[in-house]
This record gives structure tokens, C-alpha cells and sequence, in this order.
């Protein structure tokens, strides 16, 4: 009878070598990990398992808890497992199985992945769950350019017309310090402006590490106008899966009317198809849901993917005791958020607790 092999493996050039017979992406090689585990405060691991000669690879952040147990994500973007296109259902849920028990006798408490919307999609997991949250987007690179100047929206073509009028013109490159702390100044001006979560204030510090282990897998397309950079735009490539995906961008705020992030997106698709990219995955709305960041990307092409994350509480006990030890309000108890003992009690939650506890002291 087969049994199934699961062990950790290091992350690094090794790793990298391990997976290139698979359908990767960006997300799963070593330097993409390395960085993410500093958004993440982690730190990378893989894990690996072994069924019938055939292998699952999950790339991992690990995340301490307490001095005896920790939990894994994903990394940034849509890490999701690798695995051998002959393993069928059910032997994915025979090594799930046995991946889990790996994981909680070694302190594991949860598992929570991005599913890559086009490596991941045909996956249906019984072991965990794969909860689907929204809507993707991405264009088809083998469409001509005149194809996809007819499927851009005509709000969009405007934009792109209205840029080029005032002179924005837009330089393509390859990431360097220099161009990755003008990327970060923008990118940060943009995300205080739409007032984001703290988490999404990557400091430079990440940005140089993609830098110093995937230069050749990061464009940067930067708009100018009288030799001033007003927005920019990062997008990873990877020739293997012929994928082309946004990551990240922004616009200062005093440029916003010139629209220069429209030209910059048409630009990256017209350097996508000229290099013989398939796909240039845009992706989705701000939290996978339907809202103007969505719509924007729609306006450039109409083809939808689905985004899914998968859920493993790899210790049962263990995740009902953490949950049980902070004060949740019924709302929270019945949130997707995952895993639940990270989620930050609602207001009204605290001031319950407050309550109660001065009530108490009568």
C-alpha cells in the first residue's frame, strides 16, 4: 500500500530547482517566499509530500503564536499549493490528510492559502475547505492589439488618449534601487490617500529584496510627465507559465486627473503580447469584492477568473481554545476571517467587555 512522505524543505535555490518541472508562478519560488515573509513577519518554509512518486509542494510563511505552536499563510498574492497533474481527488485529500497531522505534531494550528485563480481552479478539496470569495480579472495576450483596443472601455480609451495629449509618456524597466524607491514613494502617497490598511505599507525594505532575488522577474512601468514620475506601476513575470500579473501601483495624488495609471495598464498589455505572454492577470477588487478597483480592471478586459482561499484547522483544540480566549461578539463568530484568533474584536466588543467589567466592580 502507498503511504504518504511529508517533510519540511528549506527554501532557496533547491526549492526552486524542485518545483521547475511543475506549472508554477512567481508566487511559489524562493524569492517571491522570502519577501513575503517580511510583509508577514515570518517566516518561509516549504512543505512537501510525497504520494504514489508524486509530489504537493506548499509554499509557506510561519507565523509564531506562542513559544510551542505557530500557524502558516500563503504567501502575498495567490500561493497556492503545487501538485502533480495524475494525482486525482481523492489521493489530494489522502495527502491533505497527512499533511495536517504533520503540521499539528509540529505545533501547527491553522493553514490558510490564497488559491492561484488559474493553477489552483479546477481544485476541490474535502480535507479543509475552499471558500470562494470573489472575482478576478485577466486578459487573453494571444488577442491582437487592435482585439484589445475593442475590448477597452470607452472611459478607458479616453484616459489613454488624454495622458498621451499632456505629454505623460512611460519608461519600461527593469526594477532597480534607485527606480524601487521612486516606485515606493509613490506607491505609499497612493495608499495614504485611499486611506489603506496599515499592512499595505510595504517599507523599501521589501521591495529590495524583490529586487535582489527577482530582477529578472519584475517590470516596472513608470509614467513621466516633464521628467517627473507621477505613477508606476509592478509586474511580475514568469516565462514558465507564460503568466504577466500586476502587483502593485500607484499615482501621486496631484497626477490623478492626467490618468496616467490607464496608459500604464495599456502599456503593460501591449508589452505583454509583444513578448509572448499569455496572460496578463489583472486581478481583483480591493478584499475580492466588486468595487471601482474591480470595475477599473474590467475596462480593460471582461474575462473573469475566481478567487478562492482554502482553509486547514490542523489542530481543532488548539484553534477552539485561542478563539475562546478573546471576547468576540456573535458577528465576529460567524466571519469568514481566517484563522477567527486573529481577528480583531469589533468595537463594540471592547466596550461591552468595559462595561461588564465596571458593572462588576458595584
Amino acid at each position: 500500500m502507498d503511504t504518504v512522505q511529508v517533510g519540511f524543505a528549506d527554501i532557496n535555490k533547491d526549492w526552486d530547482r524542485d518545483i521547475a518541472e511543475y506549472h508554477f508562478d512567481i508566487y511559489h519560488l524562493s524569492g517571491w517566499i522570502a519577501a513575503s515573509a517580511i510583509v508577514d513577519k515570518g517566516t518561509p518554509q516549504g512543505v512537501v509530500a510525497t504520494y504514489k512518486n508524486k509530489k504537493v509542494f506548499l509554499p509557506i510563511i510561519i507565523r509564531e503564536i506562542d513559544s510551542e505552536h505557530w500557524d502558516a499563510i500563503s504567501t502575498y498574492g495567490y500561493g497556492g499549493p503545487l501538485m502533480d497533474k495524475s494525482l486525482t481527488d481523492a489521493d489530494l485529500d489522502i495527502v491533505l490528510e497527512e499533511i495536517r497531522v504533520f503540521l499539528c505534531d509540529r505545533g501547527c494550528v491553522s493553514l490558510f492559502m490564497r488559491l492561484h485563480p488559474i493553477i489552483n481552479k479546477e481544485w476541490i478539496p474535502a480535507v479543509g475547505k475552499a471558500l470562494t470569495h470573489g472575482l478576478t480579472l485577466m486578459s487573453d495576450l494571444s488577442k491582437s492589439e487592435e482585439e484589445h483596443w475593442s475590448e477597452t472601455q470607452n472611459r478607458h480609451r479616453r484616459g489613454i488618449k488624454k495622458a498621451l495629449k499632456m505629454d505623460v509618456v512611460t519608461k519600461t524597466e527593469c526594477l532597480t534601487r534607485e527606480s524601487a524607491v521612486v516606485f515606493s514613494n509613490i506607491y505609499k502617497e497612493t495608499m495614504a490617500h485611499v486611506k489603506a490598511d496599515q499592512y499595505y505599507f510595504f517599507d523599501d525594505d521589501y521591495f529590495f529584496n524583490l529586487l535582489e532575488n527577482l530582477q529578472d522577474r519584475i517590470v516596472l512601468i513608470t509614467a513621466y510627465q516633464d521628467n517627473k514620475a507621477i505613477a508606476s506601476s509592478i509586474y511580475t513575470i514568469c516565462r514558465e507559465s507564460n503568466i504577466m500579473q500586476f502587483h502593485l501601483g500607484g499615482t501621486l495624488n496631484a497626477y490623478t486627473h492626467l490618468q496616467p495609471s490607464k496608459l500604464i495598464t495599456h502599456v503593460a498589455r501591449n508589452w505583454g503580447r509583444d513578448n509572448n505572454y499569455k496572460i496578463l492577470h489583472l486581478g481583483g477588487g480591493v478584499g475580492s469584492n466588486l468595487d471601482s478597483l474591480y470595475e477599473y480592471k474590467k475596462g480593460f478586459s471582461s474575462q473573469e477568473l475566481i478567487f478562492k482561499t482554502y482553509r486547514l484547522v490542523v489542530n481543532p483544540e488548539k484553534y477552539a481554545e485561542l478563539v475562546a480566549d478573546i471576547w468576540f461578539t456573535e458577528e465576529d463568530l460567524i466571519s469568514e476571517f481566517f484563522p477567527l484568533y486573529r481577528k480583531t474584536p469589533t468595537i463594540e466588543t471592547v466596550s461591552d467587555i468595559t462595561q461588564a467589567e465596571s458593572l462588576a466592580d458595584f
